[in-house]
C-alpha cells in the first residue's frame, strides 16, 4: 500500500499531466489559430501550424480553416462545403431562375483575429448572404434570353467577381473565382422558349422553300432567254445561208433515227421528201 507521501506525489503528477494536456494545443496544417484570453479578450496575433502552449483555464484556442475552399450553392447534399441551395434570382424581364454556383475563397491568415472579433466563427453565413445578394443584383440587370449565351454568363461571372471580391475583402476574405455551374429556368419559361423555337424553325423552313422557288423561277427565265437567243441566232444564220436549213433537217433525222424517204422522179432523179420527215 502506498504511503501518504507517495499518494500525494501521484495526485500531483496527475494534476501536472492534466494541466499539461490543457496547455498543449496543436494546430493542424492549413489552419490558423486565435487565442481568446479571459483577461484581455482576443489576442491580435494569429497562430500558425504546429504546437502551442496556452495558460490553462485562462486562454482558449479557436482554430480557423485557412485553406482555399470551394463553397457551393447547390441542391446536392454530397458537397462537403455546401453553403446552401441554388441562389434564386429574378431577371430584368421578370423571369425567376435558380443558379447553382461555386465561390472559391480563403480566409486571410493575418486577419483571423479580426474575423473572430467581428463574426466569431460564423463567417460562412456571411459569405452565403453576400454572394446571394450580389448574384441577385447582377442577374437583375440581364434579360432571361441572354442567360443562354456563353458571353452573357461570362459577363455575369466577371461582374459578380468584381463586386464580391471587394465585399469579402473588407471582411478579411480573399476571393479567387466564381463559377456558374447551372442556371435553371421555370417550366413555363422553358415551354415558351420551345414554342418560340418551333415557330422560328417553321419560319426558317418557309423562307427556304420561298428561296428555292425564286431560284427555280430565275433558272426558267434564264433557260427561256437562252432558248430565244438560240432561235434568233439560228434564224439569222439560215437567212444568211439557206443550206443550213437542210443541215438542221438532217441533224434532226440523225438524232431521232428516222429513215430518209426518197421519191424517184420520172427521169430517174430523186429528191428527199422533207415534209414527210418533219411530220413523223
Amino acid at each position: 500500500m502506498l504511503s501518504v507521501k507517495n499518494q500525494m506525489l501521484l495526485v500531483v503528477g496527475f494534476l501536472l499531466l492534466a494541466l499539461l494536456s490543457q496547455s498543449l494545443r496543436i494546430i493542424p496544417a492549413g489552419r490558423t489559430g486565435v487565442i481568446f484570453n479571459l483577461k484581455g479578450g482576443v489576442q491580435n496575433n494569429a497562430l500558425g501550424e504546429g504546437m502551442h502552449f496556452l495558460i490553462p483555464f485562462v486562454q482558449t484556442l479557436i482554430v480557423f480553416d485557412t485553406r482555399i475552399v470551394t463553397y457551393s450553392f447547390t441542391s446536392s447534399t454530397d458537397d462537403a462545403y455546401r453553403l446552401g441551395d441554388p441562389i434564386i434570382a429574378k431577371t430584368k424581364d421578370g423571369q425567376v431562375v435558380g443558379i447553382e454556383s461555386s465561390v472559391v475563397a480563403q480566409l486571410k491568415r493575418d486577419r483571423v483575429p479580426e474575423i473572430y472579433q467581428k463574426l466569431r466563427t460564423d463567417y460562412e453565413p456571411v459569405i452565403n448572404k453576400k454572394t446571394s445578394q450580389i448574384m441577385q443584383e447582377v442577374v437583375a440587370s440581364h434579360v432571361a434570353d441572354a442567360l443562354y449565351t456563353r458571353e452573357t454568363r461570362e459577363q455575369i461571372t466577371q461582374e459578380v467577381v468584381t463586386a464580391l471580391s471587394s465585399s469579402l475583402s473588407e471582411m478579411g476574405i480573399d476571393l479567387y473565382d466564381v463559377f456558374l455551374r447551372r442556371i435553371d429556368f421555370s417550366n413555363e419559361y422553358i415551354e415558351a422558349i420551345e414554342r418560340k423555337q418551333i415557330a422560328l424553325q417553321k419560319a426558317q423552313l418557309a423562307q427556304i422553300f420561298k428561296d428555292i422557288a425564286v431560284k427555280e423561277k430565275q433558272i426558267e427565265i434564264i433557260k427561256g432567254s437562252a432558248k430565244a437567243q438560240e432561235v434568233q441566232i439560228k434564224g439569222s444564220a439560215i437567212q444568211a445561208n439557206p443550206r443550213l436549213a437542210e443541215l438542221e433537217y438532217l441533224d434532226y433525222i440523225e438524232q431521232n433515227q428516222l429513215e430518209i424517204p426518197v421519191i424517184m422522179g420520172l427521169q430517174g432523179s430523186s429528191f428527199i421528201n422533207l415534209d414527210k420527215i418533219m411530220t413523223k
